[in-house]
């Protein structure tokens, strides 16, 4: 049996998880697995592989994670969202997760796909990211299933969607109550966004794991765009260097690199139970970036 998230977060050191995506070529998914190596070998306790929209590349996610289970002999997670799924689809995919030795899903609602600007649901899916985590525990206790581990989403600079602080953190506090593990953030580029947020976390009652996650900047352009379409800022130190690099990639690389490290380390400091890196498939900034803190 492997280990579920809670299991990982009872450590008292902190806890390192590296996030992959599913490519949409041939051609890239062998790239992903030339890396793959290279990213087991920096030692993250673990890794999740997300999907795209709609669960376009729902078989390459697990794909990818027997992969990184079976022949890296470590441990994975699946994402999971309401995106296109009715529940019979869902229980049908979290037969084919459980099924593969998957034990740990990270469960959200998804965001609507490229076209839409609105979240509806699929003919009697799920509306919600609680209502998928209620699903989920149903389908494990109808199955007498050990239960899986479950990390949920949070948002240090808040949903784009919530019209409120306080509204996003209800609802928080709704996939908590519904069976979630762990909460793992969103990208954020300043470390007081985080601080803030997991003060107001505790002050609501939430005493899961709440762990950073951040995004190490590969291309200016690209994070950005990412920043504008989830809402995180960027801090003006950050942007004016990025600016200064202009079209210069290697210069570009270590800047993000560096930020992220700074960041990782001044978290640590401050006592995070883990960090969770949005790796973004590649290997090497992740080497100097994991370089850096372990020092």
């Amino acid at each position: 049996m492997t280990k579920r998230f809670h299991d990982y977060y009872r450590n008292s050191r902190p806890v390192i998880s590296f996030e992959v995506f599913p490519p949409k070529t041939p051609k890239a998914m062998a790239r992903l697995e030339r890396v793959l190596p290279e990213l087991v070998a920096l030692g993250p306790d673990f890794m999740t592989v997300t999907y795209g929209a709609g669960g376009s590349t729902q078989d390459k996610t697990l794909a990818i994670a027997k992969i990184i289970r079976g022949e890296h002999n470590k441990n994975a997670a699946c994402h999971l969202t309401c995106v296109g799924a009715s529940r019979a689809d869902l229980d049908q995919i979290l037969t084919d997760i459980r099924a593969a030795g998957i034990d740990n899903i990270v469960a959200l609602r998804g965001d609507p796909p490229s076209g839409q600007t609105e979240f509806v649901p699929a003919p009697d899916g799920c509306r919600y990211g609680n209502e998928l985590l209620e699903h989920i525990r149903r389908f494990e206790a109808d199955r007498g299933l050990t239960p899986a581990g479950i990390a949920v989403a949070g948002y240090p600079e808040t949903h784009s969607e919530a019209p409120d602080f306080a509204a996003d953190l209800a609802n928080l506090k709704r996939k908590v109550a519904a069976g979630a593990d762990v909460i793992i953030t969103q990208m954020f580029f300043d470390n007081r966004f985080f601080f803030d947020y997991e003060k107001r976390v505790r002050e609501i009652g939430i005493t899961l794991p709440l762990v950073p996650g951040l995004m190490p900047v590969q291309s200016a352009q690209q994070i950005r765009r990412m920043a504008q379409m989830c809402g995180s800022s960027i801090p003006d130190d950050l942007g004016a260097a990025l600016d200064d690099a202009g079209d210069d990639t290697r210069k570009t690389l270590d800047i993000g690199a560096r930020h992220c490290a700074r960041q990782a380390k001044e978290l640590f400091a401050q006592g995070v139970p883990g960090i969770h890196f949005y790796v973004l498939n590649r290997a090497e900034h992740m080497a100097q970036i994991m370089d850096e803190i372990r020092r």
